[in-house]
């Protein structure tokens, strides 16, 4: 269960101690995946749904920000690919960070050498390599929003 902090017997929303971490919102968090790939979008959004979050989908950049711009309700976290057709994640992430920067951005590679080595992303930045397992995105989300 993702919204577990303590037990089994937590409702979704309990903070582990007050003043921690900001309380699931009612309907759970949102995530927004954006990847040229439908196959990885799917399954990103199958294991996201899996974990109780509600997933949205962008096939690419310029698709996410109408999808931000559109969406009724908060998105709380973007998890976009770096290297797609057009705008690239990053880029994406540079204007969703200038626009709202209160959205955590969670950026995958399936070449994570070739993307730090390569400057697409500062070293540091909020990254999952692909290909990931439901538990790998579970903890990086998890530590990113709750």
């Amino acid at each position: 269960m993702p919204w577990s902090r303590n037990s089994k017997s937590d409702p979704p929303g309990s903070p582990s101690s007050p003043g921690q971490r900001p309380e699931r919102p009612p309907g759970g968090f949102t995530v927004l995946v954006v990847d040229d790939e439908e196959a990885v979008r799917r399954l990103a959004c199958r294991m996201l749904t899996w974990m109780g979050y509600q997933a949205l989908e962008a096939r690419h950049g310029r698709e996410a920000l109408a999808t931000i711009e559109e969406h009724h309700g908060p998105i709380h976290l973007i998890l976009t690919d770096i290297k797609m057709p057009g705008m690239n994640g990053r880029e994406l992430g540079r204007q969703v960070e200038s626009r709202w920067p209160d959205k955590a951005i969670l950026y995958m590679s399936g070449f994570a050498s070739e993307v730090f080595r390569g400057g697409l992303l500062e070293a540091g930045a909020p990254f999952i390599a692909k290909p990931f397992t439901q538990e790998d995105l579970s903890l990086k989300i998890r530590g990113m929003l709750e």
